[in-house]
Formats: C-alpha cells, sequence, structure tokens
C-alpha cells in the first residue's frame, strides 16, 4: 500500500468517512502524484540525454556517474529526512547547519583517536539531538517552524565555528573514507548507504504506525487530535528522523571531502526541500513519496553535474536551480483545484463554464 493510499485510509478511519467508495476517493490523488513523479523523470532523462549529446566526453562517463551518485547520495539523505518535516506540516530549514555541527564534532573526535564507528553514532546521534530540539519547541511550544529552525541554524552555526576555531580540521583518519568516498564493491558508499537510508525511511512511512500518524498529521492536525492521536508526540519523532537523517548526511559529506568544517553542510537545507517539493511531496503536509523524493534529487544531480560541465558558474546554477524549484511549486499548485478555482474567478470566469468533470470534481471533494 502507497504513502497516499495508507494516508488517505487513516483519514477516512478518523473522519468516519463511509458514504463514499474509499477507492474512488483515492484515485485522483495516487494518479497525480504518479503523475508528478513521471513529469520529473521525463525531465531527468531529457536533461541527461541532452548534456550527454552536447558533451559526450566529458558527461556520459563512467567516472562522472560514479562522482554524481556520490553527490545525490548525500543530497537524498538530506532531502529524505527534509521529508519526514515536510510530511508532518512543517519543515527545517537548520539542516546545512546541523551536517556543519556533526562535521566538525566528527573530525574532532575522530582525530583525537577516537574509534571512527564511535565518532559516526556520535555525530548521527547528535543530528537526532537536534532535531528533538527543533520538534519540541514547534510541537511542545507552538513556536513555527520556520523561527524554531531559524533560530537552530544560527545557533548551531556559532558552536560549530567555536568548537573548530572557525577553520578546517584536517588529517581525518582513512577507516572514514568507507562511509562516504571509497566504493563498497563496485558501488560508491554514498549510494549504498543512501540506499539503506531510504530502505530505512520507507519501511519507517509505509509499514508503521508512527508513519501513518506523520502523514494524518500533516493532513489534519485537528482532525488527529479529536482521534486521539498523540500529535505531539509523533511530530516530534518526525523532526528527530529529519534532524538523524541531517546528521548521516554531514557524516557521510565529512568522509567524502575528508575534512570538517562548519559551513560544510552550506546550500543542502533549500536543496533538500527542493528535492523534496519537486518529487511531489506537499508543502503544508499530508502527502508525497519517496521514490519522488528520489527523483527529485536525480534531477537536481543531473542538472547541477550538467551545468557544471557545460562551464556554468556556481552563481548561475542557484538561479536556476531556484527557478526550477518555484516551477515545480507552480505546477504543483496548479494541481489544487482549488487554486484553480481562485484563479478563474479573479479572470471575471465562473466555475460553472469550466469542465464538466472539474466541476464534478469539485462539487465531490473539494466544499
Amino acid at each position: 500500500m502507497s504513502d497516499v493510499d495508507r494516508a488517505g485510509k487513516h483519514d477516512g478511519l478518523l473522519l468516519g468517512a463511509r458514504s463514499k467508495p474509499a477507492s474512488a476517493a483515492r484515485r485522483p490523488a495516487i494518479w497525480s502524484v504518479a503523475s508528478t513523479e513521471l513529469q520529473v523523470l521525463f525531465a531527468a532523462v531529457f536533461l541527461f540525454g541532452l548534456f550527454a549529446f552536447l558533451y559526450p566526453d566529458s558527461f556520459a562517463t563512467e567516472g562522472t556517474m560514479r562522482n554524481m551518485v556520490r553527490v545525490a547520495g548525500i543530497l537524498l539523505v538530506v532531502g529524505i529526512g527534509q521529508s519526514f518535516a515536510l510530511i508532518v506540516g512543517g519543515f527545517d530549514i537548520s539542516v546545512g547547519s546541523n551536517m556543519g555541527l556533526v562535521s566538525v564534532l566528527v573530525a574532532l573526535l575522530a582525530v583525537s583517536g577516537t574509534p571512527v564507528p564511535t565518532a559516526i553514532l556520535v555525530g548521527i546521534a547528535t543530528g537526532a539531538l537536534i532535531g528533538l530540539v527543533n520538534g519540541l519547541l514547534i510541537a511542545k511550544l507552538n513556536i513555527t517552524p520556520f523561527v524554531t529552525t531559524l533560530g537552530m541554524l544560527t545557533f548551531l552555526r556559532g558552536l560549530a565555528d567555536e568548537l573548530g576555531n572557525g577553520g578546517s580540521i584536517v588529517g581525518l583518519p582513512a577507516e572514514l573514507s568507507f562511509f562516504g568516498r571509497a566504493n563498497w564493491g563496485f558501488l560508491p558508499s554514498a549510494g549504498a548507504i543512501a540506499f539503506i537510508a531510504f530502505a530505512i525511511a520507507w519501511f519507517i512511512l509505509n509499514r508503521t504506525r508512527a508513519g501513518l500518524y506523520i502523514f494524518s498529521i500533516g493532513g489534519s492536525r485537528e482532525t488527529c487530535r479529536l482521534a486521539g492521536v498523540p500529535v505531539t508526540r509523533y511530530e516530534i519523532l518526525a523532526y528527530t528522523c529529519c534532524g538523524a537523517f541531517a546528521g548521516l548526511a554531514g557524516v557521510m559529506l565529512t568522509a567524502r571531502v575528508a575534512v570538517g568544517q562548519a559551513n560544510i553542510g552550506q546550500g543542502f537545507d533549500l536543496l533538500s526541500i527542493a528535492t523534496a517539493v519537486i518529487g511531489g511531496v506537499a508543502i503544508g503536509g499530508g502527502s508525497g513519496r519517496l521514490s519522488g523524493v528520489l527523483l527529485g534529487v536525480l534531477l537536481l544531480t543531473i542538472l547541477t553535474t550538467g551545468l557544471d560541465i557545460a562551464g556554468i558558474n556556481t552563481f548561475y546554477q542557484q538561479m536556476v536551480t531556484g527557478l526550477v524549484l518555484i516551477c515545480a511549486v507552480l505546477v504543483a499548485q496548479a494541481r489544487n483545484p482549488q487554486l484553480l478555482k481562485r484563479l478563474l474567478r479573479l479572470r471575471g470566469e465562473t466555475p460553472k463554464a469550466m469542465d464538466p468533470n472539474v466541476l464534478n470534481l469539485e462539487r465531490g471533494e473539494l466544499k
């Protein structure tokens, strides 16, 4: 059963909706999500073909593919974590600073002689602790996700600079490279770790009661409260998962570049939101699939790698990424019949002049 199926089923259970066949109510949402993923997949295939045609000697090579897997693996782990926060109805813009603090902490521990596995576990636990604090502030004290994670971003950036004396930490042990730079057999370790993280996150969201509640809270928080769901507990859990995955990504990135830096995760905060939204995770919560996040990561990785090879500077790449994100949000909103209805009203048209299928959709589902 898919994410949307499970969320829709639980919403129906909470609302006690029995008057309408469940399959009829779920079908449009399922097709909408699948259509989003197909569009992202088509765009990724198109870009890959375009860059492979324009730069056959530098883009479509084994070395470039391996490097793309390493880059995409780290971004996918952060994007998966961000999806937890988005699905529950919030977001986390402190994931980049979370990665920076974890990078400095793991590097300091590794250089001081702490066994690498212990340093890695401490890094992931630190990321989870940061997410836990975010969750407590948002769910318990009702501070908005933006204010909470913005404050956390600033705090973590200062703390990481203080711990690392504002510089880079070098001389990391070679064993750490197996967690993000070296290969596991034929597969880059970053890709293998991302695959494991994907499987764990998929299991949590699709095969556990916690995942069911996280989707349901994002869909209708008040309904969940009325139904007796411990909303606060599962909202905190969602942010804790987000922080843990960000911490994991921080360890992977540190291993890949073999340096501990406070600003190592800069840019991943917005990129993680972009990949999730491009893949169909709804801003506001309640829907989204990890397969869509994977495709969003694939699209952005192909795009940025191709632009790199084309010699486009970083500033233009950031502009293109921002435009892609805005377009993705606009497309997602255009799928919302409520928005379409408002747009038509602004144009002076009445919904009665619309296609009958759209009118049926409005009458049946959007009251």
